[in-house]
C-alpha cells in the first residue's frame, strides 16, 4: 500500500486516536509506548495509535516519534512535524531524522537545508544508521548543501567510513575507490581497496535492507 494514501478507515482511526479512542489502561508513558510497539508489531497500527498518541501527549519522546511518522505517512504533514519537534527537542534521535527529512522535504514548514543537516548530524552523532547514511550519501554527492571543499574532508570520511561499516553499498564503493586513488587523505592500499570491492559484490543480488534505525510502520493491518 503506497504510503501517500489516506484510506477513509485509516483517517477515521486517527481521527478517533486524536479524539479519545479508548485505550486499555497502563501504568503510565513508558508501558503505554512499549503497548503501542507490541501492537505495531503485530501490524495493527489502529490498535497502536491511542498508545501511542497518550505517550507522547505525556512526553515520551520515542512515542512522539512514532506519532511523527504515523502522521507523516498518512500525509498529515503538519501534525508530524509538531510530533518530531517535541521528540528532537528532547534529544530523541528518532524524533531528529524524522524532523531531518521534514525539514529536507519542506513538508509541513519551509525547506531549510541547513536545519536539515543540522538534525540529521545530531542523529547521526547517536549512531542512527538511517541519519549515517544520509550523511555519507550528501558528503558524496554534494547533497544537504555541502560545499565542495567540505566533500573530500575529515567529515566526509567519517560518515563515509561509518556508512561502509554499516553495509551502505555507495560508501562502500566510494571507500574502495578511495583505497586506490589515495581519496579523502586515505594512503594508497590495494589490499583495503579489494577488500571492500569484495564485500560490495556480496551485497549484489541480496534483497535491499529495509529503513535501518526506526521502526518500519505499516498503514494497514496485517492478518
Amino acid at each position: 500500500m503506497p504510503l501517500k494514501y489516506r484510506s477513509s478507515w485509516f483517517a477515521a482511526a486517527l481521527l478517533l486516536a486524536f479524539f479519545g479512542l479508548p485505550a486499555q489502561v497502563v501504568a503510565g508513558a513508558p508501558e503505554d509506548f512499549a503497548e503501542g510497539n507490541r501492537h505495531n508489531l503485530r501490524g495493527d497500527v489502529v490498535a497502536a495509535l491511542p498508545f501511542y498518541r497518550r505517550a507522547a501527549d505525556a512526553g515520551h519522546a520515542g512515542a512522539q516519534a512514532a506519532m511523527g511518522d504515523l502522521m507523516r505517512h498518512s500525509d498529515f504533514v503538519e501534525e508530524a512535524v509538531v510530533y518530531y519537534r517535541k521528540s528532537a527537542a528532547q534529544g530523541n534521535a528518532d524524533g531528529q531524522f524524522g524532523l531531518a527529512a521534514m525539514l529536507l522535504s519542506g513538508d509541513g514548514e519551509p525547506q531549510n537545508t541547513p536545519e536539515a543537516r543540522k538534525f540529521y548530524t545530531l542523529a547521526a552523532n547517536q549512531g542512527h544508521l538511517q541519519a549515517i547514511d544520509e550523511l555519507a550519501f550528501s558528503y558524496i554527492t554534494g547533497g544537504l548543501g555541502i560545499q565542495e571543499s567540505e566533500k573530500k574532508g575529515p567529515d566526509a570520511l567519517k560518515w563515509i567510513q561509518l556508512a561502509a561499516e554499516n553495509g551502505y553499498r555507495p560508501a562502500m564503493e566510494t571507500l574502495a575507490k578511495a583505497y586506490r586513488s589515495g581519496d579523502y587523505g586515505l594512503s594508497v592500499d590495494t589490499k583495503k581497496a579489494v577488500e571492500w570491492s569484495e564485500k560490495v559484490q556480496k551485497l549484489i543480488g541480496v534483497q535491499p535492507r529495509q529503513k535501518r534505525g526506526k521502526r518500519i510502520i505499516s498503514l494497514e493491518k496485517q492478518p
